[in-house]
């Protein structure tokens, strides 16, 4: 009787928890890549006169863009673009049995991995944490654990401080991970990297020669109180959890992080509508997310010989600059390591990246942490990626991928701090 009790209560809380999200059901996503000038406008047209959520930005011809349809716009986003000649493909019929599909898949698959962690599948916030705090005590002669800011919510935002002996004068290469909250592969990729440079210091030649080489900070949960509500309630929300001042009755939370530093801040690619996914906050560095990793780069100060804010989707290596078209004067410097960095990272899975400047590559963007480590810090080798896939699966990777993606993202970073000094 007992057992079934037990059985009964998890059933509940199960159903219970549930009731909580945000039911997707019905929902549909297109894949679609436009072909000209005409279907980049359209494309913005359906978003302005639909209400469409684009995943990610119709900047360029022959680059997918991925469509989330409510079930009530299906047939007139549809038909417009019959209409129109635009072609399409179906990602996904039913995006609520997309997300039920992979939250069983990331639930604990064997009693082997219950109470450990796998690095083949996502992990919930308290997973991650479980994982760097036992890094940290576990390997104490490589690993410290530092407390850099706190989130709205109160969470604790930390970096991984990752170096063999006294670290204070050595060059320092700088990551950050999830600052976009449904950007799941971003956090598995920096819980994989961080424990496999501390794992694998003294076994592994290129890791041992790097971290003797450099002080990593790693900020594996950028954006913590985001990732939880992406478990909770909304496996697609995007920014912090914050309130706006300007929004008075509460109703539209949080600012995109990556739109909030100082860097001409509410510039091109923001909103100033609180409601919107890619609203800039009401004054730069209104996000303590923000201000954390701004605080990090300001302490390491000059030591930064490397920065990396780790993003997906779309396959991409990216310089700066977001805020204009014009490219840096160290491009050429740039593109050199990018490839070094893409080319290593095809050699496992042939997983193919473009390398550019953030708006001649995906989409101009003002007050990001790369153009503000560039042009504020004067961390003049600084980059955006933007990892698996091209828009097929989108946020929603399949389990086959997670693990590919987070080791040939490990292989591309370490090639690319290589060819830094090269």
């Amino acid at each position: 009787m007992l057992g079934f009790r037990a059985i009964l209560l998890a059933l509940c809380a199960i159903v219970i928890s549930n009731a909580k999200f945000v039911d997707y059901s019905g929902h549909k996503v297109l894949t679609i890549t436009p072909k000209s000038e005409a279907h980049l406008e359209f494309l913005h047209k359906l978003r302005n006169d639909y209400s469409v959520d684009l995943w990610n930005e119709p900047r360029y011809t022959d680059v997918p863009v991925m469509v989330h349809l409510r079930p009530e716009l299906i047939n007139a986003v549809e038909e417009a673009l019959g209409t129109q000649n635009i072609e399409y493909d179906v990602a996904f019929y039913d995006l609520q049995s997309v997300i039920s599909s992979e939250r069983t898949m990331n639930s604990p698959s064997n009693l082997s991995h219950a109470s450990g962690f796998d690095f083949g599948k996502y992990n919930e916030y308290d997973k991650i944490i479980d994982l760097i705090e036992s890094l940290a005590r576990d390997y104490p002669k490589v690993a410290k654990l530092e407390t850099v800011g706190k989130s709205y919510e109160n969470r604790p935002i930390y970096a991984l401080k990752i170096s063999s002996g006294n670290s204070e004068n050595k060059p320092a290469i700088m990551m950050e991970c999830g600052i976009h909250a449904r950007e799941w592969s971003s956090v598995a990729t920096g819980a994989y990297l961080v424990n496999k440079l501390i794992t694998q210091y003294g076994k592994d030649d290129q890791v041992t020669k790097l971290v003797d080489k450099y002080e990593f900070n790693v900020i594996v949960e950028s954006n913590p109180d985001g990732y939880v509500y992406t478990w909770t309630t909304d496996r697609l929300w995007r920014k912090t959890r914050s309130r706006s001042s300007i929004d008075w009755l509460g109703v539209c939370r949080g600012t995109d992080a990556n739109r909030n530093f100082d860097i001409e801040h509410c510039g091109v690619g923001t909103s100033r509508k609180p409601c919107e996914e890619i609203y800039c906050g009401d004054r730069p560095f209104s996000e303590n997310e923000a201000r954390a990793i701004r605080d990090l780069m300001i302490a390491l100060g000059s030591r930064i010989k490397g920065y990396f804010s780790i993003h997906a989707y779309s396959q991409l290596w990216m310089t700066p600059y977001g805020t204009t078209k014009k490219l840096p004067p160290n491009y050429d410097t740039l593109v050199r390591i990018g490839k070094a960095g893409a080319t290593a990272l095809a050699k496992k899975y042939g997983t193919q990246y473009s390398v550019g400047s953030i708006a001649n590559i995906i989409y101009e963007a003002a007050g990001s942490s790369v153009d503000y480590a560039y042009v504020k810090q004067d961390v003049k080798i600084a980059f955006a990626l933007e990892l698996r896939d091209t828009g097929r699966h989108g946020f929603f990777l399949p389990q086959n991928q997670i693990l590919p993606t987070c080791e040939e993202t490990f292989d591309g970073l370490m090639a690319a701090i290589e060819a830094i000094d090269s």
